[in-house]
């Protein structure tokens, strides 16, 4: 009777860790935002050396006041992108505070300007997401060595008014071009200006989200268009593809943060936050 009674324990609570196990992974899996199924070549959604935001993880998990913002482009000054960031990251930590500032046609230059250095100062960020590309894609040529010189430039200056912030880049999207013809085509040069963002990271050891790479490379454009999430000027996104984006750079955040500053990560994302325990996050506008 004993090893009868032992044999249905055994077997319930097998049964008990299946069932849990499974329903951790589906929630694990809800947490990630798929491509469109039309999409081709993409790669995992996640940040290169997303454990230098370390020091932002842990004042996260410590449960103190974090603040981020994003500084970008007409994809950041639009709104949609950086506001659906914003609730996204506050879906997993509640404690947040998130700000973003967009200028449009702008490159990564512009914002190393004093003004522009001392609106970010301002905000007392701990991490400032840069979010540039697209225009420099458009350039007659990219001169690496200066594109290079520019964010080193942008970087330092941030960091001599907020010596603890932390950076994470963004690489443009992707976007067409205008041939002497009159006809439109992928940019190639968004590859170069990605390669060089991610090159710049990696020397300097700071986080990345190679969008451009992740959503399928050379594909990348053509997926968005393909999609319907390319707006008519195959530039700039429609609304459903700047929320897209947001929320597929919160949840590489948000894995970055699992894998980094606890350990077993699956079961942190079972326990992540819910969205009525939002808090309302700033939004600084551009011009």
């Amino acid at each position: 009777m004993y090893a009868k009674n032992r044999h249905t324990l055994l077997l319930a609570l097998c049964f008990l860790f299946i069932f849990a196990v499974g329903a951790g992974e589906a929630t694990a899996q809800s947490l990630m935002t798929p491509f469109p199924s039309s999409f081709r070549n993409t790669r995992t959604n996640e940040l290169t050396d997303g454990s230098t935001l370390a020091p932002v993880f842990r004042k996260i998990r410590q449960r103190k006041h974090v603040k981020v913002m994003q500084i970008g482009d007409s994809h950041v000054r639009g709104n949609i992108l950086p506001r659906t960031l914003g609730s996204t990251l506050q879906r997993y930590f509640p404690q947040m505070e998130f700000a973003y500032y967009g200028i449009n046609g702008a490159w990564a230059r512009r914002f190393y300007e004093q003004d522009m250095i001392n609106r970010v100062a301002s905000e007392h960020p701990d991490l400032v997401i840069i979010s540039f590309g697209t225009n420099e894609a458009h350039a007659a040529r990219l001169d690496e060595v200066s594109h290079a010189q520019t964010m080193q430039t942008l970087t330092d200056r941030i960091r001599q008014r907020c010596p603890d912030v932390c950076f994470l880049f963004t690489t443009p999207p992707g976007s067409y071009i205008k041939q002497r013809a009159g006809n439109k085509v992928p940019n190639q040069t968004t590859a170069e200006v990605a390669r060089s963002i991610v090159n710049f990271c990696r020397a300097h050891r700071m986080a990345v989200w190679d969008i451009y790479t992740i959503a399928g490379g050379p594909s990348a454009i053509t997926n968005w268009r393909n999609a319907g999430l390319l707006n008519t000027d195959l530039i700039h996104y429609l609304g459903q593809g700047y929320t897209l984006q947001g929320k597929l750079l919160g949840e590489a955040i948000y894995r970055a943060y699992n894998t980094t500053a606890v350990s077993g990560s699956q079961t942190r994302m079972m326990h992540g936050s819910t969205p009525k325990e939002q808090r309302p996050y700033t939004s600084v506008k551009g011009f």
